[in-house]
C-alpha cells in the first residue's frame, strides 16, 4: 500500500493539552484521516523504554496477549485522548501490515481537534486486533 501524507490535518498547540491534531478542512464520517506507518517493537524493547523513561515512551500496545507493540510514525502519537472521540484508530489484521489508520467516527469540522479513545482509563488495551 502506498502511504500518502495527510492533507486535511495539522499539528497545533492545544490549550491545556500540549500538541494535538486538528482538521484543516471538513472531514466526513468514515473518511480515513491518516495512514500511519508503524515500527513493531519487542516486549524486551518495550520494557526497556518503560524502565528507562526514554524519549521513546510513545509506543502502543496492539494486542496484550501477544505482546505486539509498535511505535506510530506520522502524526500518530500526537492525537489527544477523549472518552468522547471523533476518530478511531484501526489495524488491519487479515495480513501482516506495517501501518495503522485513523478514521473519522463522525463529521469533523475544519479547526476541530481530532481525538480518539486511548482506552487506557478503563484498563482495556489500546487496540484490539480482530
Amino acid at each position: 500500500m502506498e502511504i500518502i501524507p495527510p492533507r486535511k490535518i495539522k499539528i497545533i498547540d492545544v490549550q491545556g493539552k500540549g500538541r494535538g491534531v486538528v482538521a484543516t478542512e471538513d472531514i466526513k464520517s468514515g473518511e480515513i484521516i491518516e495512514i500511519c506507518p508503524i515500527i513493531f517493537i519487542s516486549e524486551k524493547e518495550g520494557d526497556f523504554f518503560e524502565k528507562n523513561k526514554t524519549s521513546l515512551n510513545f509506543y502502543w500496545l496492539l494486542q496484550p496477549e501477544t505482546n505486539k507493540s509498535c511505535i506510530m510514525l506520522g502524526y500518530g502519537s500526537l492525537y489527544n485522548h477523549s472518552i468522547n472521540p471523533n476518530a478511531e484508530v484501526d489495524y488491519e489484521t487479515k495480513e501482516s501490515k506495517n501501518y495503522l489508520f485513523f478514521r473519522a467516527l463522525k463529521d469533523i469540522k475544519s479547526g476541530e481537534e481530532i481525538v480518539f479513545d486511548y482506552q487506557s482509563d478503563s484498563g482495556e488495551e489500546f487496540l484490539k486486533l480482530s
